[in-house]
C-alpha cells in the first residue's frame, strides 16, 4: 500500500472514530481517484437520509486528504452496497427516461440528484447517439435534462 492509500485509510478511520462509528476501512486505487470500502454495523447511520451523511463524509475526508497531501484526490465511499445499488437504480431510471424521450420526443428531467449522481447519468447516456443531457439551474435547484439531439 503506498503512502497516499495509507493517509486516506488513516484519516477515514480517525473520522469514523470521532463520529463514534466502529468499522473497518479498505482503500483501493480507482480510475479517477480512490475507492473506500467501509464495513460497519452502523451502515444506516453512516449513509444517512438519502445518502446525505455519506456525501458529507466523502467531502470532509477529501478536504482532509487534500490538506495532508497537497493535492486533491477524488474519493468515493461504499458502505453496505449503498452506492452500487444507487448507481444501478440511476442507470435503470436513465434508461427508462431515454426510452420515453426517444418514443415521445419530449424531454425529461431528473431533480434532486447529487453531483456524483448527475455525473453518472451524464456518463451513462453519453454514448447514446440520439440523446443529449445537460444540467441546468443552481445549487439545490439543479436539474438534469435528457432530450433528443
Amino acid at each position: 500500500m503506498d503512502e497516499i492509500n495509507k493517509t486516506i485509510q488513516k484519516e477515514a478511520e480517525i473520522l469514523l472514530e470521532k463520529a463514534g462509528i466502529e468499522g473497518t476501512v479498505r482503500v483501493e486505487s480507482a480510475e479517477e481517484g480512490f475507492q473506500l470500502f467501509v464495513d460497519s454495523q452502523e451502515n444506516a447511520l453512516l449513509i444517512g437520509k438519502h445518502g446525505n451523511t455519506l456525501s458529507s463524509f466523502e467531502y470532509v475526508l477529501a478536504m482532509i486528504v487534500t490538506k495532508k497531501t497537497g493535492e486533491y484526490k477524488r474519493l468515493t465511499i461504499e458502505v453496505g452496497g449503498y452506492r452500487k445499488e444507487r448507481e444501478e437504480y440511476l442507470q435503470d431510471l436513465a434508461g427508462r427516461l431515454r426510452d420515453e424521450v426517444l418514443d415521445t420526443g419530449i424531454e425529461k428531467t431528473i431533480r434532486g440528484l447529487k453531483p456524483w449522481e448527475r455525473r453518472l447519468v451524464h456518463m451513462y447516456l453519453s454514448e447514446e447517439p440520439e440523446i443529449t443531457t445537460e444540467s441546468t439551474g443552481e445549487d439545490r435547484d439543479r436539474v438534469l435534462v435528457i432530450k433528443k439531439k
